[in-house]
């Protein structure tokens, strides 16, 4: 995905080993990145080296770098929309993948014939061999990381149906120190479409985003410390498009958007 991205005028990367984005001179901050219409905060892992998202499970990913339409709120740089692919609705399958720093497994399948289907997809990393393998001056290094991805889609109806997202990915890591960083994101949202005929249809979305990261030492009792902060956000959008022919469409809705910050703590371990 970041690859492709990065072929696109006024985008470039955010450096070496790094999944972030610089979009026509924007701090890679400045970047409104949603999967499934969840707020990512951190979208790397593994120092930069791997995204946040599996590539296995990924349907369409939309950039808008001008132009960025009302209903996402704004960013000063881009918006990165990435959305999940459905179920199979045949049949249960799965895949599963494994190399020299990671292993992956993803199954969907339908839940309830003609009605229900489902994707999940989980990812881990077993990347401290090779940095145990560095020259003794940086071989107590240690890093890991995973992520899990869910979607269900549910017809109710020919006019309705429901869609439930969740997702999971957390790091930690520490270099050659005893001070550890850890981080987390943890995302949750459900979806109403409801159909009014076959020009006018809504959206309403309903979740909860979060963000945390920690960092501590504990090799030193007397130093020992943990610095956290943390972010939640709740959200409640309400989308809704009319197509007045093939060529003009109205979009209008609401949205709301609530903070709950800690704002960080730095207390003796």
């Amino acid at each position: 995905v970041r690859m492709a991205i990065i072929t696109l005028p006024g985008v470039k990367s955010g450096g070496e080993a790094s999944t972030g984005l610089n979009v026509r001179g924007g701090a890679t901050d400045q970047n409104l990145i949603l999967f499934n219409g969840a707020n990512i905060y951190n979208p790397s892992h593994l120092f930069g080296f791997f995204s946040a998202f599996d590539p296995d499970l990924i349907k369409d990913v939309t950039l808008y770098k001008s132009a960025i339409p009302a209903n996402f709120g704004g960013r000063i740089s881009s918006v990165l929309d990435i959305n999940s692919v459905d179920g199979n609705d045949k049949k249960i399958s799965g895949s599963a993948g494994i190399g020299p720093l990671t292993g992956k497994f993803t199954i969907q399948g339908p839940l309830i014939k003609d009605k229900t289907t489902f994707v999940a997809g989980v990812r881990t990393t077993y990347s401290d061999w090779v940095l145990k393998a560095l020259p003794k001056d940086y071989n107590r290094s240690s890093a890991s990381f995973q992520d899990a991805t869910i979607h269900i889609s549910h017809k109710i109806n020919s006019k309705n149906n429901l869609y439930l997202n969740g997702y999971l990915s957390g790091d930690k890591f520490n270099l050659n120190s005893d001070t550890t960083y850890a981080y987390h994101n943890k995302n949750a949202n459900i979806k109403w479409k409801h159909s009014f005929n076959n020009r006018f249809y809504s959206v309403l979305t309903a979740g909860i985003d979060h963000y945390d990261y920690k960092v501590s030492a504990d090799d030193n009792p007397v130093n020992a410390y943990e610095l956290s902060y943390k972010i939640n956000q709740y959200k409640f959008n309400a989308d809704f498009s009319y197509f007045l022919n093939n060529k003009h469409k109205i979009v209008f809705g609401v949205n709301s958007l609530y903070y709950n910050i800690q704002s960080g703590t730095f207390l003796p371990l």
